[in-house]
Parts: C-alpha cells; structure tokens; sequence
C-alpha cells in the first residue's frame, strides 16, 4: 500500500507544516480552543465541530482536525448538546491522537445533561472522510425514543479507523436504537478498520446493532463496504442480530471483518444469527471473515448471503471443495 494524501495530511500536523488540500484547515480542541478564535493553527484552535463546520466551504477538500489534548474525557471530546450533521460535501474530518481502533481520543459524544438526542452524529454529505474519531452515545435517562450514535445518509464517504458506539446507557435499550445506521440514500459508503457497536451495555431490548436500510423497492441503499471492521454487541436476548439488511441493492460486503457477541459474561447469550434480511436486491457477500458467539451468519437458510472463506468449504467428508466459490447460509441443523 503506497501513501495517500490523507496520510500526508496527517503526518504534516505533527510536524506543523502545511496540509496539502486547495481548501482551508481548521483545527478544533475541545478542552482549550475558542469558538471564538479563527481556527487556522492550533493555537489559534476553535472549541467545537459546530463552528469549524460552519466555517468550511463545501467541495473544496476542507479539512477539519479534532485534536485530543490528554487521555482525560474533558480534553479529548467535543460534547454535542443537540444533534451534529455533518451535512457540507467534501468536508473532511479527522481525529489527531494515537488513533488506536477502540477508544480513540478524538472523540463525539452527548453531553449528560442533554437526554433527548436521537441521531447523534448524522453524515449527510457526500465525498467525505472521516478518520481516528470515537462516536460515543450514552447518556443515563435518556428520554430519546430510538437512539442512533451514527448516522449516514450521504453518499462516497469513507469511514475509517473510527469507534462507533451506541445504546451506551440501559436507557437506550430501545426497539429503534442502533451504533450505526446506514440509511438512503446513503450509498457507496465504505467503512475500513472501524469498531462498531458495544459490549460493556448489555440490549435486553434491543435486537440490532447495525441497520442498511432503504425506505422501498425504489428507493434502496447500494453497494455498502465493510473492510477489516470489528463488530460487537453484548445481548441478553438470543432473537438479536448484528446487522439487519432492508431494502439494499447490488451488494453488502463484509470483507476480513469479525463479528463478535460477548455471550461468555453474565447474562449474555449467544444471538442464532449474524445477519438478517428483507427484499435484498442483490447478494450480503462476507468474504474471509468469521463470527463468535453466534448460532450461525443466518437464522434460517438464506440464498441472499452468501458466504466465502479464503480455504474453501467443506463437505461431509471434511474435504475442502469449491475453493473461492461463495455459497448461501446454510444453518447447520
């Protein structure tokens, strides 16, 4: 893998000279900026992603860094005390820390006090990246009647190396609530090496962490990416699946992707399936990638999943047969 630019653009913050992008930089701290201030160096950094968004020009590969400033919560997260949407295209937003998988300093989250945000972060811009940020929801007595950490419904974004977690709080154990929604007409969307869900609430109601979902026949979300992700969830009710997939189109792929469910703790079960489906136009493909703690990738027999290691399949004979070649769930009797 060569350098990209955004790499480029994160090594030269550190060593302080200029980004490469024909837009503007803004730099935010959540615990010393100033909104106040103009946000063009980090000394001069803005409080919040509020300002810094509303100070980017849409389509001009404007660059936001959200800088972590310690390890302690106060100095690392920009406290959203209403919901966020990152809504101006070609706006990019990236997390400055150590940038760790699980638990990245840069964070997004919902200020204690605020009890009635539903969609917390929302992407509805198209053409964005966003990296190294942590989308945390959870709040206690929360009043939100489907909770949802992230949402995205633009289209082109790349997701990458960021934490997204929701139900964060018995509270919003709801019917509704979701880590990550992805919903039209967000499609082309890829996620890579992000952690998505949570496994220290346990969903006594909730039955999905994840959702792709159209709204109909005509109007369906398409060719979804996940790529080295990590997806958890920690359940105490077995009818739960990781990922509910409605009204997709062309494909939803899971590629080198592990799907975790922490039934080994107290008042954990196992979920009978990773996946549910209904009115997929085209095929949920999960190539090299493996589920613990779970029944099975499906409930029931599902032609639209299909399932493809790196070594083959095997038969009844323990042979290895069809090397490469997906086959549909089949859930073992």
């Amino acid at each position: 893998m060569g350098t990209t630019n955004f790499d480029i653009v994160q090594a030269n913050v550190f060593l302080g000279a200029s980004a490469i992008t024909q837009g503007n930089v803004f730099f935010v701290k959540p615990g010393s900026g100033n909104d106040a201030n103009d946000g063009k160096s980090p000394g001069s950094a803005l409080k919040t992603l509020k300002q810094a968004k509303a100070m980017a020009t849409a389509n001009q590969n404007d660059i936001v860094y959200l800088m972590a400033e310690s390890n302690t919560a106060a100095s690392t997260t920009d406290y959203q005390s209403e919901a966020l949407d990152w809504s101006k295209d070609g706006v990019h937003l990236i997390g400055i820390g150590a940038g760790p998988i699980i638990g990245q300093r840069a964070r997004i989250a919902q200020t204690s006090t605020v009890k009635t945000i539903e969609d917390l972060f929302t992407v509805s811009a198209d053409n964005c990246y966003i990296a190294g940020i942590e989308v945390f929801q959870g709040v206690a007595s929360s009043t939100a009647t489907s909770p949802r950490a992230m949402v995205v419904s633009g289209q082109r974004n790349v997701i990458e190396n960021c934490q997204i977690s929701g139900m964060g709080d018995t509270s919003m154990d709801t019917a509704g609530a979701r880590s990550l929604a992805v919903i039209y007409p967000g499609s082309e969307n890829i996620f890579k090496h992000c952690y998505i869900g949570l496994d220290t609430t346990l969903r006594a109601t909730n039955v999905i962490e994840v959702a792709i979902t159209g709204t109909g026949v005509a109007a369906r979300v398409a060719r979804t990416i996940f790529e080295d992700c990590i997806f958890n969830t920690y359940s105490s009710t077995a009818t739960g699946k990781m990922v509910a997939c409605t009204y997709t189109d062309r494909f939803v792929m899971f590629k080198n992707c592990t799907f975790i469910c922490a039934s080994g703790i107290t008042s954990a079960v196992a979920l009978t399936g990773v996946f549910s489906t209904s009115d997929i136009n085209g095929k949920i493909i999960v190539q090299g990638s493996a589920a613990f703690g779970f029944g099975d990738w499906t409930t029931a027999d599902d032609s639209t999943v299909l399932i493809s290691s790196y070594n083959g399949v095997q038969d009844d004979d323990v042979t290895l047969v069809n090397i490469g070649i997906a086959s549909a769930s089949d859930v073992v009797d």
